[in-house]
């Protein structure tokens, strides 16, 4: 059961739903309030304001991100482990792409179509994040002696985590990290596989992880401070 009410120049969306707490999410500008069913409208009110200084810091950060992303329906290069990858656009009846001694080459059928160029792109870091994370993950899970307790390797497009590791052995990676400098995703890939041995963050795991990607402070750091670039779209 979906509402909602005014903040400022805003309109705050309530979601009401059986949850047992209040939560506050803000995302591209977007804010929504999820509330438990029996919340009163006087309780909410009284949530909101109290949460405002965290709401406008939030969403002047969130502006600035905003203002940094890059359009890559239009870009001349992508970036690709590192590499500022040339654009060679081509028109056909169909849409595909190529590596290319020159770069990319991508063909679409209308090169206006901002949705055919990142659907594209997309394709692209796909197939690309599926080959290397998957032997780069493979390789560092054997250099640590935990390949056996490795399961899959699989890829999603998320909002909070580039990659997450389950008890049962599963790593999943967020594709558009493929974005990033290689020594970056080297890290993750040293980060998610330390987790077969430590489902935690505790100095035995960062240990671990030094093992596996001795610069891994410095490419923790760089994601930080940059991950909000690796976005598509």
């Amino acid at each position: 059961m979906n509402s909602s009410i005014p903040w400022r120049e805003h309109r705050v969306t309530l979601v009401r739903s059986n949850r047992k707490t209040i939560a506050l999410h803000v995302s591209q500008g977007v804010i929504e309030i999820r509330a438990p069913m029996q919340a009163s409208q006087a309780f909410i009110s009284q949530f909101l304001k109290e949460k405002e200084p965290w709401l406008e810091k939030t969403l002047q950060h969130q502006q600035v991100l905003e203002q940094d992303r890059i359009d890559y329906s239009r870009a001349a290069h992508i970036p690709f482990m590192g590499i500022n990858v040339p654009l060679i656009r081509k028109t056909d009846t169909s849409n595909r792409w190529q590596l290319v001694k020159q770069g990319l080459q991508l063909t679409v059928r209308d090169h206006e179509d901002a949705e055919q160029i990142l659907n594209t792109l997309e394709s692209f870091y796909k197939a690309q994040a599926h080959y290397w994370l998957t032997r780069k993950t493979t390789e560092t899970a054997r250099q640590a002696n935990l390949f056996k307790r490795l399961k899959d390797v699989r890829l999603r497009r998320t909002k909070t985590k580039w990659g997450h590791c389950t008890s049962e052995g599963r790593i999943q990676y967020n594709w558009q990290i493929m974005m990033a400098p290689e020594a970056v995703i080297d890290y993750l890939v040293a980060h998610e596989v330390s987790h077969l041995r430590h489902m935690n963050h505790t100095t035995d795991f960062w240990r671990t992880v030094e093992s596996l990607h001795q610069s891994f402070k410095q490419d923790r750091e760089w994601l930080h401070q940059n991950g909000h670039r690796l976005q598509l779209r």
